[in-house]
This record gives structure tokens, sequence and C-alpha cells, in this order.
């Protein structure tokens, strides 16, 4: 026979209190009734705990992490704090392998999505929101489900403000929320805060960006511009100094011409005083005779 200990704490006044039963609010509720002498308990009151069965148990190449098939659920331990396995309506044909030839081989970009929402990874489902074309965003998010579209929601919401796909992530959101504001309480609170304060930040960076980018291109654009005249000068002058050589030119080629011009003057007029002399000669003979 099992010995029975008596906790001395649990002694008062009114006797022995873990003899006292516990009863809920509800008087007449579940009632444990501990026995005297046991220590499994009453197998009829339904306060044991449940046994578990254990189907498979697979460890990881690594050894960081195993993986146990139960009638739980899927149990996934890891070292690594980063790895998080939480997946969604979650099927024997869900495999991120299936999710890739969806996506890549036949290109059905919305049954992807669902497959990659299913598994949860947030790497898969990146990859799968990123590879759908910009025209076919519309049409991908009417043939979402409203609970799968709000999980989208939710995951472009804590993208939106560390991705460089800014104007992709945004025509996601526009379209997420138009289509979910016409479903009544569809829409949570904490979702919209979320992207209200990712958006906010990322505003605030391309702000800051862009103001420094302006004042940038104003002095680039000044010295341009600056380059630009100075060039400009350098032809004028270029052009300048041209003319005023073939002007130098014309003017030696007219100053020798000059010179000719000036010995056939002074030729010719030494001609004509010759023939003055001549007739002076002539005429004196004529004026003696006379006399």
């Amino acid at each position: 026979m099992p010995q029975e200990y008596i906790n001395r704490r649990k002694l008062t006044e009114f006797g022995n209190m873990a003899l006292i039963e516990e009863r809920e609010e509800l008087e007449g509720g579940n009632v444990a009734l501990k026995l005297p002498g046991v220590r499994k308990g009453d197998l009829a009151a339904r306060n044991v705990l449940p046994e578990v069965k254990v189907d498979c148990v697979r460890f990881s190449p690594s050894g960081q992490s195993w993986a146990a098939v139960t009638t739980e659920g899927l149990l996934v331990y890891a070292l690594n704090k980063g790895i998080v396995f939480d997946p969604f309506q979650l099927s024997t044909e869900v495999t991120p392998r299936a999710t890739r030839n969806l996506l890549h081989k036949e290109q059905n970009y919305g049954g992807a999505l669902l497959m990659a929402l299913k598994l949860n990874e947030t790497s898969l489902i990146q990859e799968v929101l990123e590879s759908v074309p910009y025209r076919d965003i519309e049409l991908v998010i009417g043939s979402l489900p409203d609970e799968f579209a709000l999980r989208t929601l939710q995951f472009v919401a804590k993208n939106v403000g560390t991705s460089q796909h800014i104007e992709f992530y945004l025509r996601w959101s526009n379209l997420l929320l138009t289509r979910m504001g016409q479903v009544d309480s569809l829409l949570d609170s904490q979702t919209l805060v979320t992207l209200h304060q990712n958006l906010n930040r990322k505003y605030e960076q391309l702000n800051k960006i862009c103001d420094f980018n302006k004042y940038t291109l104003q002095v680039l654009k000044s010295l341009s511009i600056s380059a630009t005249k100075s060039t400009a000068s350098e032809k004028v002058l270029k052009h300048h100094h041209g003319e005023n050589g073939t002007k130098h030119d014309s003017d030696d080629e007219n100053g020798l011409n000059g010179h000719v011009s000036s010995d056939d003057e002074d030729e010719n007029e030494w001609m004509l005083i010759k023939q003055e002399a001549r007739a002076a000669n002539l005429a004196e003979p004529a004026s003696s005779d006379e006399e």
C-alpha cells in the first residue's frame, strides 16, 4: 500500500486543505475528487494527460532540427530560432516544389500564391508574389478567397517598408484594399496600422533622398551650363582668330599688289618726264632758227 504524505503547509485550523475539493464557478461543475493514497487519480474524471501517438520522426541533415508526425499534428523542433513553420490549411499536395512548378512551368500565379500562403514561408511567398506580372496582379487578387487575400495584404504590409519594388507593392496594396474594402468585417485594424506606418517610413526615406538629389542635380546642371558656355566661347575665339588670320593674309597679298602698282606708276611718271624733256629740247633749236 503506497505511503501517504501530508504537507504541513496545507494544514490549517479548518483541516487539511489538500483534502478539500476544488469547484468551479458553477456549482456541480467538473470537480476533481482526489482520493487519499491514489497517485494516478481517477481516470473517469478525464483529468489525465492525453496519449500522443507518433507515426514518424525525421532529422535534418545538418542536425539542427527534427520533425515528428503525431496525432496532435506536425511538430518541428529546431535550434535556429529564425526557422518558424506555421502552415495554414496544409495538405499533402502542397509542397515548395509543387508551388514552383505551378509558378514557372504552368504560370498559374493564383494557385502558386495559394500554395505559398498555405506553407506560410516568407521567402516562398515573396518569390511567388514578385514573379506575378504587373498587368496580372488584379486577376490574381480576384481569384483569391477572402481569408487568403487578407493574409496577402498582411504580407504586403510587412514587406512594403523594406522592399526595393515600391511601385509594385503599392499596386498590390491598392488593389487588395479596393477588393477587401467592399467586404464587411474583413479588414483588421492591425494590418491597416502596419501598412500605414511602413508607408510613412518609406515616404520619409524617399523624401530625404529626393531632397538631397535635387540639390545635387542643381549643382550638376549649373556645372554643365558653365562647361557649355566655356566651350562655346572657345569656339567663338577660335573662329575669330581664324578670320583675323585670313584678313592678315589678304592684307599681305594686297600689300604686295600695292607695291607692284606703285612701281608701275613710278615708271609711267618717269616716262612722261622723259617725253617732256625731249619735247623741250626739240623746241629750243626751232626758236633759235627763227631769231
